[in-house]
């Protein structure tokens, strides 16, 4: 039962991470934004590393392991991140969470592809998450492509990182993948923000989103190690649903359109999941 209330505490902070970009930008752009928050996040990690006193077995690891972190960390942290920053700047949380949240069905083609397995849940998820997306994107008939499309682009760089995770996880604990996943962006976001102003207000806010990534992103990892995959991905599945309730505390309209259509994403996502035991 404990893994489970993991899984749905994740949620909740990864949904409300999105609600905390949403205040957080008002102040300072993207890139700023972004900065601060992934190192305020790789700090927390490497806490966590520092007092489990598995540092000096981590940096033994052999040095592919490191350039596939790399790779991971700039698919998911700079280029995903930034496109979902982005989008929900232009779209809003309630139509940018449930587009960039169909990542499990990109994760399941690419594994479809690699492995040479077409599941029948896939093409069924497949079938539900593009009939939520068409739900979601035309909304009043109004489209934001480059808004929509940047949601959809950093769900597609999510799903790649994760497939590289899953091979380092056989190398690494956890929390020292997503500790230097984190500070590898920090690195490569450092010169870029240097030039940059950084509003007070966007600092706190993206502060505040760091320790939610950490005890959402801990909290994940702890369920996985409780209860089954499948069970843990489709309950941590749950945060573009509770994202919607959340968007009303920062005054976004969500018409009964959009829910139908996040409702519908997250039974795609759940169909795509169930490969995983």
């Amino acid at each position: 039962m404990m893994g489970e209330a993991l899984a749905l505490f994740s949620a909740f902070c990864w949904a409300l991470n999105g609600t905390i970009y949403k205040i957080g930008l008002r102040y300072g752009d993207v890139v700023s934004a972004n900065f601060v928050r992934v190192t305020l996040t790789a700090l927390g990690f490497f806490s966590i590393i520092l007092v489990e006193g598995d540092l000096p077995k981590i940096l033994s690891t052999p040095k592919w392991i490191w350039l596939l972190l790399f790779v991971s960390a700039i698919f998911a942290f700079f280029i995903g991140d930034m496109l979902y920053m982005e989008s929900i700047m232009r779209c809003g949380i309630s139509r940018a969470v449930p587009l960039s949240s169909t990542y499990p069905l990109f994760v399941s083609l690419w594994s479809a592809i690699l492995f040479e397995r077409v599941q029948p849940n896939v093409v069924i998820g497949a079938i539900l998450i593009i009939l939520a997306i068409w739900l979601i994107v035309g909304e009043d008939g109004k489209y934001d492509l480059l808004g929509y499309s940047m949601a959809l682009g950093g769900a597609i760089f999510w799903s790649f990182s994760i497939m590289i995770v899953k091979i380092l996880t056989f190398y690494l604990p956890p929390e020292a993948i997503a500790g230097f996943r984190f500070a590898v962006v920090s690195v490569v976001l450092l010169p870029i923000a240097l030039g940059r102003d950084f509003n007070l207000k966007c600092v706190k806010w993206m502060s505040l989103s760091s320790l939610i990534m950490v005890l959402g992103n801990y909290a994940f990892v702890m369920a996985l190690s409780l209860a089954s995959a499948t069970i843990v991905s489709t309950l941590s599945a749950l945060y573009p649903i509770i994202a919607q309730f959340l968007a009303l505390g920062v005054r976004e309209r969500i018409t009964l359109r959009v829910l139908i259509g996040t409702l519908i994403a997250f039974l795609g996502v759940v169909s795509t999941t169930l490969i995983t035991v």
